[in-house]
Parts: structure tokens; sequence; C-alpha cells
């Protein structure tokens, strides 16, 4: 080997050893926290927070899916680090063995879920034998075993129709069903089409919760990254608190409803602040330990749970407290 040949060898070893060196002392990125979601007027603010550039550099990434039945299929099969559900959907994840920690409150429906019929239909009593679409698996399934439950009726005595919440609107349309259990932002457009409202979530009060669950050994690594999320969840409903109009305008591409009709269905939902969320999931005395626990008993005996499980392993305030003013 000529002189050159060995500097120039020496030389690249050199350079490959202090590229390896800088490579160990530059901080690695987070690694991403991907958040499934389906549409849903209650998880408009983390859309919101992505539009108004909140997450720019950041790891969240926001997932759509057609319906919560795909999202929760993506938490099982570990395609996301978070999902935005409602709170009987987090149980489903419990109880088949899934790790899922509340960590956010992020609404309760007081009217923005529904079941619709067609038009001349009074009550639930005129579902008896007609075909009720539902997305099963998921809340559809919940809301329509309480409500029937209310009325004195049984599954018997309808026709359920499997319905993913993406064909809601469609079928309900072309009379493929007569009835559909459905929520914002079809239920306004439906009620515009001359469907009649059956059932809502106003009847059932503090049972409708939507919260955001991560899985708890993404919690345990990367706790950072969620407090960061759930910030920037508080941002983006203090901007529509502060600017209204403009928040229900940037909502309403994926609402596909005006600016308007966004803000009257946004009055359906309750939206617990950082304090409350703090009491809901905080401790022995969580708010949400009593409906978490009478709702893991109602659906055990609509058999829509397995087991009976330990409500206060659902519960984890550790970020709320970590991002508390």
């Amino acid at each position: 080997m000529t002189l050159g040949r060995f500097v120039g060898y020496v030389a690249l070893l050199v350079s490959g050893m202090l590229a390896l060196i800088m490579a160990g002392c530059t901080p690695q990125p987070p690694p991403p926290l991907r958040v499934g979601t389906n549409v849903w007027l209650g998880y408009e603010p983390l859309y919101l927070a992505r539009d108004l550039g909140y997450f720019e550099g950041g790891p969240v990434h926001l997932v759509e899916y057609a319906s919560a039945t795909e999202v929760l299929r993506a938490f099982r099969n570990h395609a996301v680090e978070a999902a935005a559900l409602t709170l009987d959907e987090a149980l489903l994840l419990l109880d088949s063995g899934q790790q899922p920690r509340v960590v956010l409150v992020m609404d309760v429906s007081n009217g923005a879920d529904v079941i619709l019929g067609r038009a001349g239909m009074r009550g639930l009593g005129d579902l008896k034998g007609r075909r009720i679409g539902v997305e099963h698996g998921a809340l559809g399934a919940y809301v329509l075993a309480r409500a029937l439950t209310l009325a004195g009726m049984t599954l018997d005595e309808i026709q359920v129709v499997p319905l993913p919440a993406v064909a809601h609107e469609r079928a309900f349309l072309q009379h493929e069903v007569d009835a559909v259990v459905t929520f914002e932002p079809v239920r306004t457009r439906l009620l515009q089409q001359g469907a009649a409202k059956l059932f809502d979530s106003s009847q059932i009060p503090g049972e409708i919760v939507d919260v955001l669950v991560v899985r708890s050994d993404y919690l345990e690594r990367e706790a950072a990254a969620v407090a960061g999320l759930v910030q920037n969840w508080f941002r983006a409903l203090a901007y529509v608190e502060l600017h209204p109009e403009d928040a229900a305008a940037r909502m309403r591409p994926r609402l596909a409803l005006d600016a308007d009709e966004i803000q009257a269905a946004w009055q359906l939902l309750r939206i617990p602040d950082i304090a409350r969320n703090l009491r809901m999931i905080r401790g022995s005395g969580a708010e949400l330990l009593a409906p978490v626990r009478y709702m893991q008993h109602s659906m055990r005996a609509q058999k829509l749970l397995r087991q009976d499980m330990e409500a206060t392993a659902l519960l984890d305030a550790s970020v709320i407290e970590k991002v508390m003013p």
C-alpha cells in the first residue's frame, strides 16, 4: 500500500469514527405518538391543534380511521400508541387483554349521540320488528342496549344490522335500515333531512364519555410526549373559547357542517377543563370510577364484556398532574 493510500485509509477511518461519535451525541427524536381517531365532533380539538401548528416538530401523528371499530383494531394491533375512544370502548380494550390508560377526559356527550328513525316515528316502541343500523362492538352497541332497557324492550324485538359509522348516513337515506344509532356530525345532517330523534345521550347523563387512552408501556417510556399532546389539547380548547367562529370554520372541512351548525352541535357536549379532569380520573375518589363500574356491570349483563375488571386499573392522572398550571 502506498503512503498516499494509507493516509487516505486512515483519514476515512477517523472520519467514520467521528461520525459515529457525533451520532451518539446527537439527541434522538422521540418515537412517534400515533393517535387513532374517527370523525366525531368531540375529537375535533385534536385536528384544530394540528391545523394551528401546535404539533409541528413534535412526535404527534393523528391517524384517521373510518370507524371506532377500526380504531380499536389499530390499538390492538399496535398500529397506534394512543386512541380517542368512548369509555365503554376503553373497557373493551381492557377486557381483551390490552393495557390502555385513560389520561384525559375529552368530552361528555349530552345529546350528541342519538338513535334516529324514520319521519313519523314517535318513540323506541316504533322500532319493534324494524332494522336498526349500529356499529357493533363499539359505542353504538352500548347506546342501543341502554335505550332498549330504558324502554322496557330487548334486542329480540328488533333486527340489528351491523353497520360501520362511515355507512350510517348512506344506509339510512337509501332505506337499507329503518333507524340508526349514530352521532355528530351525521346526527345534524340526518335531522336536516327529516329523521326523527327517538333517543339521545342526554337521557343517560354522564355515561357517554370520550377519553384519550395511551398504551401503558408507551406512557411509561414517553410521558413527556403524552404530556405535550395533552397540553396542546387544552391550548386548542382555549382557542375554541376565544375564537369560536374561526375554530368552527377550521373544523368545517372534516365535519362537513356549516360553521353555525358546528357551534350549535358543540353545545351538546360537556368539555371538562383541566381541574375537572383531575377530579374525574385521580385516585380512589375519581368521579369516573362510579360510571366505569356501572358501565362494566351493564356491559357484562349485555354480554359485551367477558369478565369483571378493576376499574382503577383504567385511570391514570399522572399526565394531568404533570400539565397542571
